[in-house]
């Protein structure tokens, strides 16, 4: 399902009074050859199904796999919030949407909002804040179609005390969207991280399909840990991969190229890193971690020249990472020993 989120002000003040102009959804029904669009008002919207009321007060339910687009308005700051997230100032970017979460009435639209709170505070490196977004998305929309963002572990980085500390009630929440999230932060701690990994293989059954596939997927960091991995555990990987829906893939794609690196196959690793950066680029923070390994990647095989080039091209996508940061020095270096070279 495509969001319109460049919609026109749907508010339209003629002197004194306020003209709300209908919501519009397009979607194609099972069998059906053309699109139907419905007008009226949206009363929620979840990873399962689109409630509407029709301008004839008719309720509709759509199930969200037939919903091609939605049109609705949209708060300016959340508009406003959009065009600084889009221009990379990701800090002014979430204190619109702060702003925006306050002043929106609809509840759909807030879980919205929470997520794209969620794509600043990771490319930020803020990993509290993206769990305390995210979670605000999943209590009321446990399927959300937001899953492909949550903040779960999949390349190293360090997680502070604080926030293993935040998460560790969370292993045995009532909630099973909460118990993922808490079973990935904790899977390698020292105190928890048994207890977590049993979360995720009970997980891995869980009735809710986003739920199940992502905490099978996790669990192949567990192999990558044990360096228990082969080339048709990989290709397992890679077909379990191709029956997700894109949205979902980001994170275990990056593990699949993490487990090419581990065999010692730098330009295999290259390739499914270079996934994220062409083709499943919903998750920015893991995109530009993916892009910063499919560099170094290429370039363990002698092709500084590509290398840079991707290095270059992490910068102008993501200046504000931290991968932006050793992107820079790699360039540096790289000129340096280029320029030695030719003095020799």
């Amino acid at each position: 399902m495509t969001l319109l989120l460049s919609a026109i002000s749907m508010v339209i003040n003629v002197g004194a009074t306020a003209v709300v102009a209908e919501d519009r959804v397009m979607y194609r029904p099972p069998g059906a050859q053309r699109p139907i669009t419905m007008v009226g008002d949206i009363i929620d919207s979840t990873g399962r199904e689109l409630q509407m009321m029709t301008l004839n007060g008719n309720p509709q339910r759509i199930s969200a796999d037939d919903i091609i687009t939605i049109k609705t308005h949209y708060d300016p700051s959340h508009l406003a919030g959009i065009e600084a997230y889009t221009a990379g100032r990701l800090e002014d970017a979430a204190s619109y949407f702060i702003t925006a979460y306050d002043r929106e009435p609809r509840e759909w639209v807030d879980r919205e909002i929470a997520a794209w709170l969620v794509r600043c505070r990771l490319q930020q490196g803020d990993l509290a804040s993206a769990i305390s977004s995210f979670r605000s998305i999943i209590n009321t929309d446990p399927y959300s179609r937001h899953w492909g963002i949550a903040p779960l572990i999949w390349s190293p980085m360090s997680i502070s005390e604080s926030v293993r500390k935040s998460v560790r009630s969370m292993l045995v929440s009532s909630r099973n969207g909460e118990r993922l999230l808490a079973a990935s932060i904790l899977l390698f701690d020292g105190v928890s991280g048994k207890l977590a990994e049993r979360e995720l293989n009970d997980l891995a059954s869980d009735p809710n399909p986003r739920i199940s596939k992502l905490a099978r997927a996790q669990l192949w960091r567990v192999a990558l840990a044990k360096s228990q991995v082969t080339e048709n555990i990989l290709q397992s990987w890679r077909d379990q991969i191709e029956l997700l829906p894109e949205p979902l893939r980001p994170g275990p794609q990056y593990l699949l190229g993490r487990g090419y690196a581990h065999l010692g196959e730098p330009r295999l690793a290259a390739a499914e890193f270079l996934k994220l950066t062409i083709i499943y680029t919903n998750h920015e923070a893991l995109t530009s971690r993916a892009t910063l390994e499919a560099a170094q990647a290429i370039e363990r095989t002698g092709l500084t020249h590509e290398a840079d080039l991707l290095y270059r091209e992490l910068l102008i996508r993501f200046p504000t990472t931290s991968e932006s940061i050793i992107a820079r020095e790699k360039l540096a270096e790289n000129r340096t020993d280029s320029i030695n070279s030719n003095s020799e």
